[in-house]
């Protein structure tokens, strides 16, 4: 009776560290399933949308070579992961967003569009940072982004003098910007924190 109460016992364990096993994995799958499956139309995506889903991500961690929300985003990571999401295809180095969509001058940014710098490092020419663009009121220009600095992670930045300084280009993908008059998507539904 023992015997068979310890087996019964052994066979419950297994069965559930199985059951457990597979619904750890269904609940952990990659985001690239859900990507992939989303119904988005990325001709009527609207930035208010891509803004708000940017900023549900906000707080998580940089992590190099990543993509991965679980994980943590690059910077390239982050634009690529957002916009993917809403079925657009967008490069996943920072270098490549210079080739894609449409050039726009820093003054006619609208929230949706990338905002691409030069590295970090110093004398650097080559772009090696991307962002999204979240407001630009003129003197006050904030943006979205997954940064390696004290932030170290998805945050909100103000446009300051360094960024000024590594600044190269404004890259439109949203249709609906080219819709937009002015340079807001309907700030009141948008939550924009204080940058620190």
């Amino acid at each position: 009776m023992r015997r068979n109460l310890s087996a019964l016992m052994v066979v419950f364990c297994m069965a559930t560290a199985l059951l457990s096993s597979a619904h750890a994995r269904k609940i952990n799958k990659p985001h690239k399933d859900r990507v992939a499956k989303s119904s988005f139309n990325s001709d009527s995506v609207s930035a208010d949308s891509l803004i708000k889903f940017a900023q549900t991500l906000i707080g998580t961690p940089y992590r190099s070579a990543s993509s991965d929300p679980s994980r943590g985003f690059d910077c390239s990571g982050f634009v690529n992961y957002v916009f993917n999401f809403f079925n657009f295809i967008v490069p996943r180095s920072s270098r490549e967003f210079i080739g894609i969509g449409e050039k726009v001058k820093f003054e006619d940014a609208k929230p949706g569009d990338i905002i691409l710098f030069t590295s970090p490092k110093k004398h650097s020419h080559r772009i090696g940072h991307v962002g999204i663009v979240l407001y630009n009121g003129g003197d006050d220009f904030r943006f979205i982004h997954s940064t390696s600095g004290k932030e170290h992670g998805v945050t909100i930045t103000s446009m300051d003098n360094t960024y000024r300084h590594r600044f190269v280009q404004i890259i439109r993908v949203l249709k609906q910007n080219d819709l937009l008059v002015g340079n807001s998507v309907n700030q009141q539904t948008l939550t924009l924190p204080d940058p620190k």
